[in-house]
């Protein structure tokens, strides 16, 4: 009997054991009778280390999954709701908490509600829970990462973008992988549970990744989803079309996706001033007067999706993708040399560029025991590439000038990459991989000048990263090793780096965290730039590549401090690079003309501090953000020697009431300079309104509403030719969009895991003539 009641214990145990690893918490959350939607729940450790989170649906209810055995505690708050703790002991079942009571607030400051932070600073990210002012505001994924505001990242919903003040791209994910800006323009802002922003991004997201956002969505159980976000112009030919659908089958998902884009303006001209100076001393400075015409450009995005998913356990994912894109640009103009304006030639350039690149993408993800994980990724891709250029410069109907240039180019390319992981201890992870990329580019160039390149280009890199956390302690270390070869004919170089990565990070308080990071890179020379090719400009110029462009170092360092209490948050950034013998431009004279090209310059330095801050959102309606800083520059060439120093700011103030909500943003020039150009940023300010019912959001937005000289451009400081140049666009001042957004689903998709990796090539690797 005594060994019949031991097995039985023995294999409960082992069933315990067995099932703990898996477990569920779920509830319903509701105060004075009424059910809380949108209320931000977060499960913990006993030392409130972050574990998963996610908000109450529309009927109060939340379920949690894959929770492994242990003590937690459960943070239930709201939106003018006191916060409530439930501890969680010896959790080693899955628990149905039932309905769990929250009280109203009762703390006021000037009519002003204080709530808990909806902010938790992890380890290797923060982890942002959206509000329930924040999440009925919404009516898609970018309107939602408007309103939450995270530092240092700016989202622009007139042209869909979304930038950081950091150096290089920002990625956006889904539950992990690489979304596209479609993906985010039709989430349904209730299916976002939370934003993990990795600020600090480790090195399993590449080197020029200044940022990732990813929306951890939730994840239903059948059927799928069609969804529409259209925004055009009455007045313009300017629009931005997205379409998707999704359909679930058991373990499979099926999807589609669709953008089309154009831009076509009719009021498009540009101003040069260009001065060319002569070994003998002379010298003279030749104006171009433009005449407004037509600049277009459209773009069609398909991507067919198949993935299928084994209970978590395993996930498959094929993508088949096709980008389609064309442009047109005239340019008119008067050319005449200061001093003599009356001796008037007429310049006219034309230029058209088409590019179509399909590619296919294969990844596989699976869990291991242990608490291990394997990623593996291969991606394809063809990119065909077709360019035409004419310039000509008349006197009366002397033809003086007359240049053509066509461009045609192949490049073929492959990456694959795979990433392990596993958990070392509760407080500690290891992450490796290997990545190995090959391109192969074959471009021919005709008209005035011929030639032919065929480019070879391999980049191998293996990195080992530790990250952990000690109480309020938190450190990561990286060593990635690279191998990069180039081969054109004879001419190309090899390469091989050890590169180090240090992130160190401290919360003070629950209100104050710092954070300092650093890191060493390389940077290789485009292949556009290292091909063996002249393109005329003009009657004065020419731009060349060089081959004998080499791989420079980057370092960086950056010092990071996050502080929110109630309804004000600040963040202050400060940021230092410096980059040794960076491939910056250089101008020479050469056969009567001037050579623009590139090549291997002695250093560049970038100093950034910023500051943001936050306010809000008062009484569910308002919120005031404001951030500025200065960009100091040091550019040093082998025969030149620049600095500059650029003050930068930017405002926005979002309003939201009942169904209605609104925005205005506005921000001045944040200029760039490298090598001798000083590149004039966007100045501009944007309007929007909407009204969102059930499913359906209609709005409008406008950009430039109060001015009407819309203008970028830029300087080029060159002792031999120095220029400055500005373009303008009429119809970019007081441009109207309307926007109607549509979402419709039909049961809803499986528990839908996402890839968390994803690779791709989009960088043609021609020479570009023209100014």
């Amino acid at each position: 009997m005594i060994k019949q009641i031991l097995i039985a214990t023995s294999l409960l145990c082992m069933c315990c054991t067995l099932f703990a690893q898996n477990l569920q918490i779920k509830g319903k959350v509701v105060s004075e009778n009424e059910i809380v939607e949108f209320a931000n729940v977060v499960l913990q450790t006993k030392d409130s280390v972050f574990v998963t989170g996610g908000v109450t649906d529309g009927k109060g209810k939340f379920m949690m999954e894959n929770i492994n055995a242990g003590s937690y505690q459960l943070c239930i708050s709201g939106m003018g709701y006191t916060t409530r703790i439930i501890p969680l002991d010896h959790l080693i079942t899955s628990k149905d908490l039932g309905v769990i009571m929250i009280t109203p607030e009762a703390i006021m400051l000037k009519e002003v509600v204080v709530t808990g932070a909806n902010v938790i600073n992890a380890a290797d990210r923060k982890i942002i829970l959206p509000t329930a002012h924040q999440l009925k505001s919404a009516d898609n994924g970018l309107s939602l990462l408007q309103q939450m505001k995270l530092s240092r990242i700016q989202v622009d919903q007139m042209r869909n973008t979304v930038t950081s003040s950091g150096e290089g791209e920002v990625q956006l994910r889904i539950n992990g992988v690489n979304a596209e800006m479609q993906d985010i323009l039709v989430l349904r802002p209730e299916d976002v549970i939370r934003i993990e922003y990795h600020d600090a991004p480790g090195l399993q997201y590449g080197d020029n990744t200044a940022a990732v956002i990813d929306y951890i969505i939730r994840r239903h159980e059948t059927g799928g989803y069609v969804a529409l976000d259209a925004q055009d112009s009455p007045h313009v030919l300017f629009g931005n079309n997205n379409f998707t659908v999704k359909v679930n089958h058991k373990k499979s998902e099926f999807g589609l996706n669709y953008n089309n884009v154009y831009r076509s303006v009719d009021n498009y001209w540009r101003n040069n001033w260009e001065t060319f100076r002569y070994e003998d001393g002379s010298s003279f400075t030749r104006v171009e007067d433009g005449v407004p015409d037509k600049i277009a450009t459209y773009g069609h995005n398909i991507g067919l999706n198949y993935s299928f998913q084994d209970q978590g356990k395993w996930f498959f994912n094929s993508t088949v993708r096709w980008d389609f894109n064309k442009n047109e640009q005239n340019n008119r103009s008067r050319l005449y040399a200061v001093g003599q304006p009356e001796e008037v030639l007429m310049m006219r350039e034309h230029s058209t560029g088409r590019t179509s690149r399909p590619s296919v993408d294969l990844y596989f993800q699976c869990k291991l025991k242990n608490d291990q994980s394997l990623i593996i990724n291969a991606v394809t891709t063809y990119i065909d590439t077709q360019s035409d250029r004419s310039y000509t410069e008349k006197k009366s109907d002397e033809l003086l000038t007359d240049i053509y240039s066509t461009v045609s180019g192949d490049k073929y390319s492959f990456i694959g990459e795979g990433i392990y992981e596993r958990k070392v201890t509760k407080k500690s992870r290891l992450s490796a991989g290997l990545k190995y990329q090959q391109s192969l580019a074959d471009n021919t160039y005709g008209g005035s000048e011929s030639s032919e390149t065929k480019m070879h280009e391999t980049h191998a890199t293996a990195y080992v990263e530790y990250s952990g956390k000690e109480k309020r302690f938190n450190y990561s270390f990286g060593l990635q090793g690279s191998y990069s070869r180039f081969k054109q004919k004879e001419e190309g170089y090899n390469r091989c780096s050890l590169l180090p990565r240090l992130r160190l990070g401290y919360q003070f308080s629950d209100n104050l965290f710092i954070r300092y990071r650093g890191q060493i890179s390389r940077k290789s020379p485009g292949l556009s730039d290292m091909g063996n090719v002249r393109q005329l400009i003009d009657s004065l110029q020419v731009r060349s590549g060089n081959p004998e462009l080499k791989i420079f170092t980057v370092y960086k360092n950056e010092l990071d401090i996050d502080y929110r209490k109630g309804l004000f948050s600040t963040n202050f950034n400060l940021s230092y690079q410096y980059q040794h013998r960076p491939i910056m431009e250089e101008t020479r004279r050469d056969d009567n003309r001037f050579i623009r090209t590139n090549a291997n310059q002695l250093s560049w330095q970038k100093l950034n501090p910023e500051l943001e801050l936050k306010f809000g959102p008062l009484k569910d309606i308002l919120t005031f953000a404001f951030s500025t800083g200065i960009n100091y520059y040091d550019s040093r060439g082998m025969d030149y020697r620049h600095t500059y120093t650029n003050w930068y700011y930017r405002a926005e103030v979002m309003a939201s009431y009942k169904r209605l909500s609104g925005f205005f943003q506005m921000e001045n020039h944040r200029n760039n300079f490298y090598g001798e150009t000083l590149s004039y940023g966007e100045s501009f300010h944007i309007l929007g309104l909407s009204y969102r019912y059930k499913r359906l959001n209609i709005g409008v937005m406008t950009l430039n509403p109060f001015v009407d000289n819309y203008r970028m451009g830029g300087e080029t400081f060159s002792n031999l030719a120095p220029s400055k140049n500005w373009w303008y666009v009429k119809e970019s001042c007081r441009l109207f969009v309307a926007k109607v957004s549509w979402n419709i689903s039909f049961g809803r998709k499986y528990e839908t895991v996402q890839k968390r990796v994803n690779n791709e090539d989009s960088n043609a690797g021609t020479l570009k003539s023209g100014k």
